[in-house]
């Protein structure tokens, strides 16, 4: 019976030997996928107003981690418009 020292120090990784390389071949046409797109996806999504509404906090983004985020990053790294 061997103990949990001896369990752990038995080897860790897969021997190169034993690594799961790819077989060359085609791809059956059943496991392909098809991307058909028609017309224009962005055409039915809302509209984003340039000038969001002021900050609320909620979630997991609070106030106190937006002053720290503007305390660290006061340095220019938005534009003014931004």
């Amino acid at each position: 019976v061997a103990t949990f020292a001896q369990a752990k120090s038995k080897k860790k990784y897969k021997p190169v030997a034993l690594k799961t390389r790819p077989v060359l071949g085609s791809l059956p046409d059943k496991f392909r996928i098809v991307r058909d797109i028609k017309g224009d996806p962005l055409a039915t999504e809302r509209k984003l107003s340039p000038n969001p509404p002021p900050f609320k906090p909620e979630g997991r983004y609070t106030a106190e981690r937006a002053e720290n985020t503007d305390k660290l990053h006061n340095d220019g790294l938005l534009l003014p418009t931004e």
